[in-house]
């Protein structure tokens, strides 16, 4: 349970609206040096890889922020699609003006601006909608005596009906919006809880791309005994790690789905996640003029701790499509094709 805690632990007239806006670099502008170019005429498809970033909406602490920084300085043709959260502006004392400045420190142009939601407890009543304290994500409800700054974190999103969550997505992009931080058209859910309500209210909400389905399988160690592993396994039971996006329907249309298939670090180890990478390069040669997509990432609030985990993995992974000529690009969900 400790691990699992980690993740599941206003104006700012000085900004100008963030030129990044939702949509990332165009398709296949970055990450060709990880391309073995000779092998182009070999395999005409290419294993898109998407890396994302969870913010959790808890803290912006400095230590994990310049992980970040550290990992593009290292890493500067991966795009990252930044799932940005509004909780962070609902916290008591926050200062929205410095709260825009630590964000857009480890923004850039090439990313994608998505929308990431947890049950924080004061976004959700700035929202208009009555707080929950179940249920949650390892079955004990929330006390509320945890409240006087925040909580409800682990509170599934799915606990609330569609016209709730609406209320929730219009506030956190317009706080974010005004804030400097245009936000486009994807979303992740907390701890992937993306349900038939909270995919309607999506839709409603000008929502298309959605990246909650998770590869269940790399979660199970973390948690185990806990509900919300019951919870996933009914939701996401098929996801497998070379799952591909595929359309879900909703009564106000349809959601693109992008699998997060190579889940992220705090579950994932490097080599978990170039195993999941071996698996898409053996798709990618049984149907070498298909594209294939795969995904991983981090929580920006345990980016010091885990991120190096991705880094490692990208290392790896760039050293065998170079050595296998397999054609690699990273790429946002913007760019997937």
């Amino acid at each position: 349970m400790a691990t699992f805690l980690r993740f599941f632990g206003l104006a700012a007239a000085a900004l100008p609206l963030f030129a990044l806006s939702g949509c990332g670099a165009a398709p296949d502008s970055t990450g060709e040096d990880a391309v073995a170019e000779a092998g182009d005429e070999l395999i005409a498809g290419k294993v898109q890889i998407v890396v994302s970033v969870d913010w959790e909406g808890r803290e912006l602490a400095a230590t994990n922020l310049d992980a970040m920084k550290a990992f593009r300085s290292a890493n500067p043709t991966v795009p990252l699609v930044q799932f940005l959260n509004a909780a962070y502006y609902f916290k008591p004392g926050a200062d929205a003006a410095a709260t825009s400045v630590k964000i857009a420190s480890v923004l850039k142009p090439s990313d994608e601006l998505g929308l990431h939601i947890h049950g924080w407890k004061r976004l959700f009543e700035a929202s208009g909608v009555a707080f929950r304290t179940t249920p949650t994500f390892w079955g004990t409800p929330v006390l509320e005596d945890s409240c006087s700054f925040d909580c409800g974190h682990e509170v599934p999103i799915s606990a609330y009906n569609t016209g709730e969550l609406q209320s929730v997505i219009r506030t956190s992009n317009a706080t974010l919006r005004a804030n400097g931080f245009a936000i486009g058209k994807s979303f992740r859910a907390g701890g992937w809880m993306a349900t038939t309500s909270v995919r309607e209210a999506l839709t409603a909400e000008g929502f298309t791309v959605d990246s909650s389905a998770a590869n269940v399988a790399l979660l199970s160690d973390e948690l185990v005994g806990l509900p919300v592993l019951g919870w996933l396994k009914n939701l996401w039971g098929s996801v497998q790690s070379t799952s591909q996006p595929y359309a879900i329907a909703t009564r106000s249309g349809s959601l693109k789905e992008i699998p997060d298939n190579g889940a992220l670090a705090d579950y994932a180890t490097s080599a978990e996640m170039v195993t999941v990478f071996q698996a898409h390069k053996a798709r990618l040669k049984l149907s070498p003029t298909k594209n294939t997509v795969m995904s991983i990432g981090f929580h920006q609030e345990t980016a010091k701790t885990y991120l190096p985990r991705v880094t490692s993995a990208i290392l790896r992974i760039k050293q065998i499509a170079a050595a296998e000529n397999i054609r690699v690009v990273f790429v946002t969900t913007a760019a997937v094709k």
